[in-house]
């Protein structure tokens, strides 16, 4: 795999944070009002599907940013050697 594309993976998986984040909020938000539909006071359902929608963007950002953290290493071993290493990998090699 060329460094360029793994450069590009890199950026764009940085750059898909917040979309990630905004649609997990949003998942959560919809599941937290599906759940308060039984609530008879608004302020108290407002609050927990609030509350569902804040923990489950956070703990999709928090599992998306130790991916991305990982994302490096594991594209290490699928990256095409530099030119300063070619003599060593070809070395190695044989």
């Amino acid at each position: 795999m060329p460094r360029w594309l793994v450069h590009v993976l890199l950026v764009s998986g940085w750059l898909l944070t917040p979309v990630l984040a905004w649609g997990a909020s949003f998942v959560g938000l919809w599941v937290g009002s599906a759940a308060v539909v039984q609530f008879t006071r608004p302020l108290a359902g407002l609050g927990v599907a609030t509350a569902a929608a804040v923990l489950a963007g956070l703990a999709a950002l928090a599992l998306w940013v130790r991916f991305m953290r990982r994302v490096p290493h594991l594209l290490s071993h699928y990256m095409a050697p530099r030119a300063s290493e070619e003599q060593r990998a070809v070395a190695a090699a044989d």
